[in-house]
């Protein structure tokens, strides 16, 4: 077997990931391969490494992709499945408010955990099947897209324009939802400047703080907002999002009929826009999902006496009543399976966890590690042309934005809207993974910003403060 990094998750445990982890040889194995499927996950310091063996990856790869553009039986009924279960998740979130957990049960704990858990489980499957097998691994699916629509496009030479146009989605996405609150908050201050706006604001920030929670914190501070309301007191252009949005359809549709698009054609432009917007969808989800978890995590740490809370994010799901009846595995276990892990799946009832020496001994003998010291550049897909010369400032997650200033050169695994202001500031976007169809590539079109994607190295070759030039018409990415 030839074993490859797919990708990797930051911020990142095996609460989050088990289930999607322990179903990938199942994907692989319905994706075409007969052979026997095995699927790796790694744990390293809050850092999940998604391994596969390259070839039964690509078939799987391709296999959905055409499931996703071909069969629209199959899409329809895993989107309706996905998005019930995306709105039972988020509700079920919500009701977790409501209850004093401290007074509860470890019984009642365990039946709370096992209802939200059966949620979580459909919601993570699902949206890797939607999102083209782990964020589109390797592009197999945006790819397919692309270039079949560019066969109805005799323009060649503004086929990337045409694409960057009609790929945004229209939909409004929780964060923008947001913005619009604060936009209206701004307005009707300034019309009724008696207003309690602190109060009117903490309703906006208790609705929306869980957007940069990622997977396990914290939220975004209240700061935060009152300076999002400072700036829309300003200047309150997030008022028209909306209006902006339906001007956009507008022009999508006038583009569409100028380039003469088929049935066919414009099918293809709406599933490009709909994966989009439904990945989004499924982090915001998870998001909150985790976010509303947490007092239940530190409820049950507190009772285990483990002195940090997010120690009780490395049980696989399915072991909570273990742990919670039986205290099995150990506490000191899950601390050294954050230090380093590794689960391999066969299938989804057989399947074995390594930590400590075990498991490095294990990774090790995967050949995967490659010296990038001698390197000195990269080369990806272009999604926005371009040049630019700059600093490297590696960003994975939000709390890496403090380093980013204006002009860096943003390099990242991959980007996502909580890494938006530091998007704003680059002078170039370089991620691993992604394809034209991404987050990065979408939010570089929208700010005319140079950007590469599907290096699938670029956070291995370079550093903060090394010094690069990008060339965002070949893409190719080099240090100076």
């Amino acid at each position: 077997m030839e074993w490859e990094i797919f990708d990797k998750f930051y911020n990142a445990h095996w609460f989050l990931t088990g289930y999607s982890n322990r179903n990938f040889s199942e994907l692989l194995r319905d994706g075409g391969n007969t052979s026997m499927t095995r699927f790796i996950g790694v744990m390293e310091n809050d850092v999940n490494f998604m391994i596969f063996d390259k070839n039964q990856f690509s078939k799987a790869a391709n296999y959905y992709a055409d499931k996703m553009i071909n069969d629209d039986s199959w899409r329809n009924k895993m989107y309706k499945k996905h998005s019930e279960f995306t709105k039972k998740y988020f509700k079920a979130g919500e009701d977790l408010k409501n209850l004093a957990i401290p007074e509860m049960s470890d019984g009642q704990i365990l039946k709370t955990l096992k209802k939200i858990i059966f949620l979580q489980k459909q919601v993570r499957i699902l949206g890797v099947l939607l999102n083209g097998l782990v964020l589109d691994g390797r592009n197999h699916l945006s790819n397919k897209l692309r270039n079949e629509l560019q066969e109805y496009v005799d323009d060649d030479k503004n086929f990337d324009h045409y694409w960057s146009i009609l790929t945004q989605p229209t939909k409004l996405s929780l964060r923008q939802k947001k913005d619009i609150e604060i936009a209206k908050l701004a307005n009707l201050i300034k019309s009724k400047p008696l207003l309690n706006e602190d109060k009117a604001l903490g309703k906006i920030y208790e609705k929306y703080c869980w957007l940069d929670y990622m997977y396990y914190g914290p939220p975004i501070q209240y700061i935060e907002f009152e300076s999002e309301l400072r700036k829309a007191l300003k200047n309150n252009i997030d008022l028209n999002l909306e209006d902006c949005l339906r001007v956009l359809a507008k022009q999508q549709q006038g583009l569409m009929s100028k380039l003469k698009f088929n049935t066919r054609a414009k099918h293809l432009v709406k599933i490009a826009q709909l994966i989009l917007w439904q990945k989004s969808w499924r982090k915001d989800v998870e998001y909150h999902g985790l976010y509303c978890y947490e007092p239940l995590f530190r409820e049950i740490a507190k009772r285990k006496n483990i002195k940090d809370w997010r120690d009780v994010l490395y049980l696989l799901p399915w072991e909570l009543e273990s742990f919670i009846l039986k205290n099995k595995p150990r506490p000191l276990e899950l601390q050294q399976r954050r230090k380093f892990s590794c689960l391999i799946v066969d299938n989804a009832k057989s399947f074995k966890m390594l930590i400590g020496q075990r498991a490095k001994k294990f990774y090790k003998g995967l050949n995967l590690e490659k010296k990038a010291s001698k390197i000195t550049e990269t080369k990806g897909q272009v999604a926005f042309a371009g040049k630019a010369k700059g600093i490297v400032k590696i960003i994975f997650v939000p709390k890496d934005m403090a380093k980013m200033k204006q002009g860096d050169i943003l390099v990242s695994q991959a980007t996502s809207p909580d890494l938006l202001p530091a998007m704003k500031k680059a002078a170039a976007i370089i991620t691993n993974v992604g394809g034209l169809i991404a987050h990065a590539a979408i939010t570089a079109r929208e700010l005319k910003i140079p950007c590469i994607v599907g290096t699938t190295n670029a956070t291995e070759i370079f550093k903060d403060g090394d010094l690069v030039e990008v060339d965002a018409t070949k893409g190719i990415v080099k240090k100076i």
